[in-house]
């Protein structure tokens, strides 16, 4: 009682620096954490950065103070945005949904240097694929995979989602197993929004996919779910290259950008599943395992 109280006198205090502030958060005090947040005189290194959000995760009340700080990276808040709240949700998209042609061209010598180097840089590689210059619109794309993706989707309004549903879906588009399963396990719903615009799937699949994760939906288009009004929300206010941004940054963070701690926490309560399958194998089953019945 007597330390929670000492680093709360702490945290409020002007000008900490960034081994103070690493100090603090790595106690895991939700009540300190927050304060450490609210702190716009504190400077905090990207580590507590990620150790607040994965404490968000059990304390999803420092989330809001975690998206006003200005250390936040893209990957970080888009695995949070997983147990944020509508309003927090809306806040990631609006500020890291860029637009890919912004992206291009802060980056567009770095396509030709990493194209005459024959694309051998991992790290390089890695860091330019949520921007690359391919996008899967109508136009990038052949009419067969979007008439696929619309009939599966469509196949799912009826019978429900299923694991082998689930990853068609994600298959046709474009999405790692871990992004796919995590988009249509979505709580909020939200997800599905920013994936529907993406592949320039209309409000009609958007509606279908709704009901695919057996969410009430008249003939219509109405229902009594406060969700499916915000999920509505999100596909209006995103643009096709954004959402584009948006999936691409999921299916980075969820995966390569990933830190042992946001793994963690991920995965928490699910420990019980890791086996003897490869590490992606696993990030889908444990997505997969609570949220789909066949």
């Amino acid at each position: 009682m007597v330390q929670a109280v000492i680093g709360g006198l702490i945290a409020r205090r002007r000008g900490l620096t960034q081994a103070v502030t690493n100090a603090l958060i790595e106690r895991n005090d939700p009540v300190v954490v927050e304060l450490v947040m609210q702190n716009q005189q504190a400077s905090i290194p990207t580590t507590a950065i990620e150790t607040a959000v994965a404490m968000s995760r059990q304390y999803p009340e420092l989330c809001s103070s975690i998206l006003r700080r200005p250390e936040l990276r893209p990957s970080s808040a888009y695995v949070m945005f997983w147990w944020c709240s509508h309003e927090e949700r809306s806040t990631i998209l609006r500020r890291f949904a860029v637009s890919r042609e912004v992206l291009q061209t802060s980056v567009g010598d770095l396509f030709q240097t990493a194209a005459r180097d024959g694309w051998d840089d991992p790290l390089v590689r890695k860091g330019l694929q949520f921007i690359e210059r391919r996008q899967r619109d109508r136009e990038a794309a052949t009419q067969s995979q979007y008439d696929g993706l619309e009939g599966i989707i469509a196949s799912a309004a009826e019978t429900g989602l299923t694991p082998d549903l689930v990853a068609e879906i994600g298959r046709l588009a474009g999405l790692k197993p871990l992004t796919a399963a995590k988009i249509l396990s979505d709580e909020g719903g939200e997800s599905i929004a920013v994936l529907c615009k993406a592949t320039g799937l209309t409000k009609k699949y958007l509606a279908l996919l709704w009901v695919a994760m057996r969410r009430p939906l008249d003939a219509d288009l109405q229902s009594a779910d406060p969700r499916w009004e915000r999920v509505q929300m999100v596909y209006e206010m995103l643009a096709v290259d954004r959402a584009q941004t948006v999936i691409r940054y999921w299916n980075w963070a969820l995966t390569s950008a990933l830190t042992p701690q946001l793994i963690r926490a991920i995965r928490e309560g699910d420990d019980h599943l890791i086996d003897e399958f490869s590490a992606a194998e696993r990030a889908a089953m444990l997505a997969l395992s609570a949220d789909f019945k066949s």
